[in-house]
């Protein structure tokens, strides 16, 4: 792993840039420092911006957000999220019409455009699609009646967000959908998952744009377990920030974490500044 005050240095050496959402580019109330300037500097050097997300929403709800912190769309290329790929995936898939849903009012239009119905009569639904929890202090016991239900109908789940945990600027963290499909599986449910480090969704990215050659993408996100293993597996750079999800630890404790994982990224800076 280098250690890197920025990525300014790099940027010569790739001309695709994946970049995380939520602890790279905000933190769902307040863009970290120095982002904007960074794409925008990576635009006036002709490069490729595109944001993968593990949000489980459609795409145009993630632009309307990053358009607030001041992130237009023309200083990217596309978004793809977790939710898009489940929308995209489903349109050509046939699960049986009916599903029930576990997640926020937020995100409950995940599917609509498709023919899918939701019910909320368990017993009725083909599967199951989980986006996360209700509130910022949401805990696990909230949903367990509904995975409990799901499983007694033994219904398959599709889980929109793999990650476990978001963490805010100030240190609070939040549950995600992958703590749901996690203890489905405990249960002994099936669980399909759509987003990083799942490497269907890269592959889904490369088709959209037609990239041939993986030797000139980088990853930056601030997940080891997802931002840097999907990056990993799919063979690609990655740079891992270390400002989100961990906390800023020190140059020991992350080689620590990262020996203990296997997960190991071949940059690491403290914020995605230049």
């Amino acid at each position: 792993m280098q250690f890197l005050s920025g990525i300014k240095s790099l940027s010569a050496s790739y001309d695709h840039f994946i970049l995380d959402i939520w602890g790279v580019i905000h933190d769902g109330s307040v863009v970290y420092p120095g982002v904007v300037e960074v794409i925008r500097f990576l635009r006036e050097q002709n490069k490729k911006i595109y944001f993968l997300s593990n949000a489980p929403r459609r795409a145009a709800k993630v632009s309307a957000v990053l358009a607030r912190f001041g992130i237009t769309p023309d200083l990217y290329d596309f978004i793809l999220t977790s939710g898009e790929a489940t929308f995209l995936d489903l349109q050509q898939r046939n699960l049986g019409k009916k599903y029930f849903y576990i997640g926020p009012n937020k995100d409950i239009d995940l599917l609509h455009g498709l023919d899918y119905q939701l019910v909320t009569d368990i017993s009725q639904a083909s599967f199951v699609i989980a986006t996360g929890f209700d509130n910022d202090d949401s805990v696990l016991a909230e949903k367990m009646p509904q995975l409990l239900a799901a499983k007694k109908a033994d219904l398959p789940l599709i889980c929109v967000n793999p990650d476990l945990i978001v963490v805010r600027q100030n240190g609070n963290e939040m549950i995600c959908a992958g703590i749901l499909a996690q203890e489905y599986e405990k249960l002994g449910g099936v669980v399909s998952y759509y987003g990083k480090p799942f490497l269907d969704v890269y592959e889904m990215l490369l088709r959209i744009f037609g990239i041939s050659s993986k030797n000139r993408i980088l990853a930056i996100g601030d997940g080891l377990e997802t931002d840097i293993k999907g990056a990993v597996d799919f063979g690609i750079d990655s740079v891992l920030v270390t400002s989100g999800i961990l906390k800023s630890p020190d140059q020991a404790k992350l080689e620590t974490i990262c020996n203990s994982l296997r997960i190991f990224p071949n940059f690491v800076i403290p914020y995605l500044k230049l």
